[in-house]
């Protein structure tokens, strides 16, 4: 689990300490074994059967808090693998520590849907880059001859957007 230091407190240690919860319980499981286990899930039949995948690099990545994997299939595949080695019930009630003194509170969701919802939190709060529009091409202003005079489109004017990039 990586350290305060490194993934503060907030939505995203939020999400590693429930991902760390079933790392955990599955018992501290190699990265192979989890990758191996996310495969046979993902070639399984019936309605368990994975729709992502997730590659040990993955893996090692999102449980060093480095990436918070974009897809959910793709944090899922990272998940549901932990949870079948840990013999947990994905869809099982998800039951939360409310103090010190070891009470829970009542579950309100499975394991499933509290992974879900940590993930969102987490994902949501990834400062995403400015978008990137490309280079502004000034077009050309009407009225304005170009080219000496008469209508040239390839004239050394100021480039119009639909000429060629050469």
């Amino acid at each position: 689990m990586p350290t305060k230091d490194e993934v503060p407190e907030g939505p995203r240690r939020d999400f590693l300490v429930t991902l760390f919860q079933m790392y955990r319980q599955a018992g501290r499981p190699p990265l192979k074994q989890i990758a191996d286990k996310a495969k046979e899930l993902a070639e399984a039949k019936g309605p368990d059967r994975l729709t992502g995948t997730a590659s040990q690099e993955t893996i090692r990545r999102t449980l060093r808090g480095l990436i918070i994997p974009e897809r959910w299939e793709t944090v899922w595949a990272v998940y549901a693998p932990l949870c079948a080695l840990a013999d947990v019930d994905p869809q099982a009630q998800y039951y939360l520590r409310q103090d010190e003194d070891d009470r829970y509170e009542p579950p309100t969701s499975t394991h499933k849907e509290e992974f879900r919802r940590v993930w969102s939190a987490a994902f949501d709060t990834e400062e995403l880059p400015p978008p990137f529009f490309g280079a502004r091409v000034p077009s050309p202003q009407r009225g304005v001859p170009r080219g000496g005079g008469f209508d040239d489109p390839w004239a050394s004017a100021a480039p119009a957007a639909d000429e060629p990039p050469f």
